[in-house]
This record gives structure tokens, sequence and C-alpha cells, in this order.
């Protein structure tokens, strides 16, 4: 393995004199000191329904080397996951390292890319755990929907009016309010259930795709934020159509409803990402703890965790969405006799 810059070449031997280029990947941004190694892999075998555990074992000379590599200690270490039946490993066996004269002996399982939802059924993914956000969507979609149209049902609007005629600002501090006191409950059940679940989960012995704290952190306050702004766009909804039960029906269908059928395994790929890209249910992309790699062929898709847009680009489209009714319902809030 040869490097130039930010250029990285491969080429294989069978004798140690003739090399054979294999490819060569250009890495924008590699970093001026990199770690490089030796490693095993041996992918399970697939039998009926299931899969066998392989594991391999070569033994490594010591490495030739030439250039500007560190005189480091080599050190071994296990890379991916190693839960038995998943990499690749029998139960008590996992991968090891051991120095063998002046070279190396390496044991190993598993793939060497890395893994997808799809190749772990058992296994889960941190957003998994943000499942709870279903339940409270449909609780935040009523109540912001009944915060404007109980008082158009009531009459009790014209009191409100009567306490502050300047309607643009009665609505204004509506969302601000439904807003804030959402966000505020979604982040603190957010924070306290997610690391909970976690630990239950990885206790109940089940593979959990690692994810960094800011991700993490991203998810929580991510869901809180969609949860708010969800319940601002009901509240806009409610003051265009004014009948809750014709509101809470609409933003049902343009929030839930394409969240949960984007969510089912059933529905074809091209159309969940279409939902997920085009409808208010893209802010789900703030949910997303897994990552998809171009290098790796894999099921990409909403129903595992993966969304077509970018966490912040997904919830700028739900922005959008209630930006645009929010100011259609001030325009008709203002127009309309109480």
């Amino acid at each position: 393995m040869t490097r130039a810059g930010d250029t990285v070449t491969g080429e294989a031997s069978t004798d140690g004199t003739t090399w054979s280029v294999l490819d060569t990947v250009r890495l924008p941004g590699l970093a001026g000191t990199v770690r490089a190694g030796l490693f095993v892999a041996c992918p399970p075998r697939v039998e009926g329904l299931g899969t066998a555990a392989d594991v391999a074992t070569a033994a490594f000379d010591a490495p030739r080397l030439a250039g500007d590599w560190s005189p480091a200690d080599w050190t071994g270490e296990q890379v991916g996951a190693h839960t038995a039946g998943f990499a690749g490993y029998a139960p008590g066996r996992e991968g090891g390292y051991a120095p063998a004269g002046d070279g190396f002996t390496v044991t190993g399982a598993g793939d060497v890319g890395p893994a997808t939802r799809a190749d772990v059924p058992i296994g889960a993914a941190a957003g998994d755990l943000l499942i709870g956000t279903f339940p409270a969507l449909v609780v935040v979609v009523v109540i912001g929907t009944l915060m404007i149209t109980a008082e158009f049902r009531t009459g009790l609007i014209r009191s409100t009016l009567s306490a502050g005629p300047r309607r643009g600002r009665v609505l204004a501090a509506k969302a601000a309010v439904l807003a804030g006191v959402t966000f505020a409950a979604a982040l603190t059940a957010t924070a306290l259930a997610l690391p909970v679940w976690l630990r239950v989960v990885r206790g109940l012995g089940v593979y959990v795709f690692p994810v960094p704290p800011g991700v993490l952190l991203r998810a929580e306050v991510g869901t809180a934020a969609v949860l708010a702004v969800t319940a601002v766009f009901a509240l806009g909804v409610g003051t265009i159509l004014r009948r809750g039960a014709a509101a809470v029906t609409t933003v049902v269908a343009v929030t839930v409803l394409p969240y949960l059928l984007a969510l089912t395994p059933f529905t074809p790929a091209p159309l969940a990402l279409w939902l997920t890209r085009v409808t208010p249910a893209a802010a789900f992309a703030v949910q997303q703890t897994v990552t998809p790699y171009q290098h790796v062929d894999g099921v990409y898709t909403p129903a595992l965790g993966y969304y077509p847009l970018s966490p912040w680009a997904g919830l700028a489209v739900l922005c959008a969405y209630t930006a645009l009714t929010l100011a259609v319902a001030a325009v008709l809030f203002r127009r309309r006799d109480v």
C-alpha cells in the first residue's frame, strides 16, 4: 500500500517481487498521520435460513515498511462487533492477535465492509428507541388544533380578542407558548428515556449500532423540535379550518400517515423515500443514527432508519410547511369574523 498525499494505491504480489495494482483511491481530507494494519475477515456462510459462524486465522511475516512510518509498536484490536452469531464468531470465540516470531498471528471473522441495518436483523439503532414519537405526535397534533378550534367552537375567541385585539400577536403568542411547552416536555422525555432504553436493550443482549454522543444529542433535541414544530403546524391548520375534527384529520394525513407508510417494510422503497423527502415526515431524518456507506451495497430505506435528506434539511422541510401554514392562518385570522 502506497500513499501520495490523499491518494492511496493498493498492490498485490504472490512472491514479494512482482506487484500488480489492485486499485487507486483518493480520500479527500486524509489526515497527515493515519493508521494502517493487517486484518483477517471471514464472512459467515449462509445455510438454510441462518448463517454459520466461521473464524479464520492468518500468519503474517514481519511487515516491510518504507517511508515516513512512526516507530510505534504494533497493536491488535477487535474492529467492529464481536457478538456471537452476528459478526461470524461462534459462542465463546472472538478475534485475536498475538506476536509470532518476527510477525503476527491474527484471528478474525465477519465481513470487510461495515454492517448495515439489513445485515443485522436482530440488531437495533438508537433511533429505533424513539418509536414513542408516533403516539406523542398524535397527542401534540390534537393539542395544537384544540388550542384554537376549541375557542372558535365555544365562542371564547371573542374574549381572547377583547383582551388582545391584535390578532397576529394573539396567534404568535399561542404558537410561542405551544412550541415552548412542547419542546421542553419532549426534550425532557427523550433525554431521560433514550439512555435508559439503550441500557435495557444492551442488557438484553441486543446489538445496538454504535452512535457518537453528538449524534445521540442531535436525535434527542431534533425529536423535541419535530414535536414542537408539528404542534405549531397543527395550530395553523386549526386556525384555517376552525373545526377540530377536520384540522386533526388534515394534520394526521400529512404528517403521521406519511411517517407510518415510510416505516412500513412493505412500502416500496421509491415511495418511502419520496414521502420522507417532500412531506412533513421528512423531519424524522433527525432521528437517523445509522450511517449509509457509499461503498457498501445495502437497503437504505426509512424502515431501516435511513432517510434521503440530512437531519437538519429534513427538519427544514417541516419548518417550511409550518411557516407557510402559519402565514396563511394569520392572514385569514385577520380577515374573518369571529
